[in-house]
Order: C-alpha cells, then structure tokens, then sequence
C-alpha cells in the first residue's frame, strides 16, 4: 500500500500500490480547486483505497450536479473523493513511489494559457475516451494590465495589476502537499499591485508548526486556494492556478527540484532548475 496525507497530516489514507493510470487534468476548476497548472490523480477501486485517519475532518463541497469535491478542514489540502466505485486520489499527497503508470493529459482545451505543455504524454481536449464534460476555455479577464482571479466557487475573488515580481515552479514537499498536485506555481505581487474584491472573510490560513515562512491559505466553503498574506511581508502569493487571464509573464524557474515527486518529469522547458532556491 502507498500513503497518502494532507498537509497538516490529520487527513491520511492508502492506495493499493498497484496504480496503473495517472491523470493529468487542466480543466478550470481543478486549476482553481488546486491553485496549481493542473491536478494529477491516480484512480483506483474502492477495494484499493481505505482511510487511516481524518476522515471526519473532511468537506465536501459539490462543484456540479454530477461531481463533488473535498479537501481538509484544516489546511485545505485536496482529499481523495469517491467516484461510483471508484476514488479519485490526488497523487500530490501520495508519499512514496507510484512505479510506472501511464500518464495522459485530459481537458488541455481548457489549460491555462500561461501553461505549456512539453512532454510527449498522450492529450486529449476534453476527458479521455468514456469520460463526460466539455471543455471550458479560460475566462480572459485580463484587462489593461489588470487580471482577475478567484477561488472554485467564486466567492473568495481578487485582482493583481501589471506582472508578477517573481513566479517560481515549486517542488517542494509542502507544496505539493498544500496543493494536491505535482507541484506549486507561485506568483509574487508587491502589495500594491494586488487587492481583494470579495469573499476575504471566507479565506483560513494554515501553516506547518515546523515551517519559519510556508503558509498555505484556502477558501473555506470550496477548499479552493487562496491568496497568501503574512504580517510584515510585501508580497502576496498568489497560486497561478487561480488566475483567470494572462498575467503578461511567465514562471521563470523550477525550485526544490531535489524534493520533487518521483512520478513527475520534468521535460525541458528551458526554464533554470535548482535543487533548493536559486542564488540570491
């Protein structure tokens, strides 16, 4: 069996080691869901799955008549949902190594256009062959300079103007953890290009006991991510997954690649890769 926990570790679960599908997928709502590129699950039968722990400190959100949604009450990270007699589980959480499953890459109609796809995976536009859904192209609401974003329901919302100061791909264990996926994509806006239009009263913040700056933040009602603050920092973190528009930049390098998933590859992108951060 491979394990599986949340961030804050109180959400914890295994999977029958036997994994023989891995999905990568770019809709909108698990971009939004996530705050990351895209969401990776591994599916596996109901047989193959069991809880450890937690199970009560789960929410459920429903995104669609046909589809629920769940994360941790306490640090928001994405939790495995049943699906007929199936789960969906977000490989992100998985500790330990997956083998080989196949990967494919599903819903790339609706990627995020600041988001390439380099690897020679199999994609498909909408869901693989069997799935429902149609695809939604990414809302452009990006208007002279000014890009707006928002949670998974839509409550918690926000703008950011001009570009980002900084945008790193992380690989890092928290962040993969905080955001249920392969890694994290993380933007950087000075305070003064950044401000909330709604739902900030919806956003929980959490951060590992052990952790001197991570912080992860979420939308209470949808367990979508959320913008970070922290007290007597300039920056916000924004999760690129949340965005709407093209912000006008892109990632400019893959960080804490010595931590990074064992099933994810990264393919040359051209971006610099660093084992921990770059130089400062």
């Amino acid at each position: 069996m491979i394990a599986g926990t949340c961030l804050c570790g109180g959400v914890r679960y295994e999977v029958e080691d036997d994994v023989r599908t891995l999905t990568h997928c770019h809709c909108s709502m698990c971009r939004k869901h996530h705050g990351a590129p895209f969401a990776s699950f591994v599916d596996v039968s109901e047989h193959g799955f069991r809880w450890t722990a937690g199970e009560d400190a789960v929410v459920d959100y429903p995104s669609s008549p046909t589809r629920s949604r769940r994360f941790c009450e306490v640090c928001g990270s994405v939790a495995p949902s049943p699906m007929g007699d199936r789960f969906l589980v977000p490989a992100g959480n998985l500790v330990g190594a997956l083998g080989a499953p196949l990967g494919l890459h599903v819903f790339v109609g609706s990627k995020a256009v600041w988001h390439s796809i380099k690897d020679t995976l199999p994609q498909h536009v909408a869901g693989a062959p069997g799935w429902s859904g149609e695809v939604e192209p990414p809302t452009q609401h990006s208007v002279d300079g000014t890009t707006h974003g928002s949670c998974l329901c839509g409550e918690v919302s926000f703008t950011v103007n001009g570009t980002p100061a900084r945008w790193m791909q992380c690989h890092c264990s928290r962040c993969r953890r905080g955001r249920s996926a392969a890694h994290g994509s993380n933007t950087f806006y000075p305070l003064a290009q950044f401000a909330w239009r709604t739902g900030r009263e919806l956003v929980r913040s959490y951060r590992p006991p052990d952790a001197e700056r991570f912080m992860v933040a979420f939308c209470t009602r949808c367990g979508g991510g959320a913008p970070v603050e922290r007290d007597n920092v300039p920056f916000v973190l924004v999760p690129a997954g949340l965005l709407d528009g093209d912000p006008g930049s892109r990632p400019q390098a893959h960080i804490h690649m010595a931590s990074k998933a064992s099933w994810y590859v990264v393919v040359d992108d051209g971006l610099p890769q660093f084992a921990e951060l770059p130089p400062a």
